[in-house]
């Protein structure tokens, strides 16, 4: 299914996601989304995993079904 929505951009530079959209994604308040952009396009998806610790998303590393970013994890490294 194909959802298609158009929303004025507000004063803040928030859009408001459909409630259709945000049921189908599963999509809670608090949730995570990434935002990706290049010349042409804006994605939006759902982050799944981010670093237990700083919250990046980049980078990922899973440990014991926790995720660590790479930073993070050099850091950790040094202990």
């Amino acid at each position: 299914m194909i959802y298609t929505n158009f929303r004025e951009i507000d004063k803040a530079g928030r859009i408001v996601i459909s409630k259709d959209i945000r049921r189908h994604f599963n999509i809670q308040a608090g949730d995570v989304l990434q935002i990706n952009a290049d010349d042409e396009c804006i994605t939006i998806r759902k982050a799944e995993s981010k670093c237990v610790f700083c919250n990046s998303l980049d980078r990922l590393v899973d440990f014991e079904h926790k995720h660590i970013c790479a930073d993070c994890l050099e850091k950790l490294k040094d202990i």
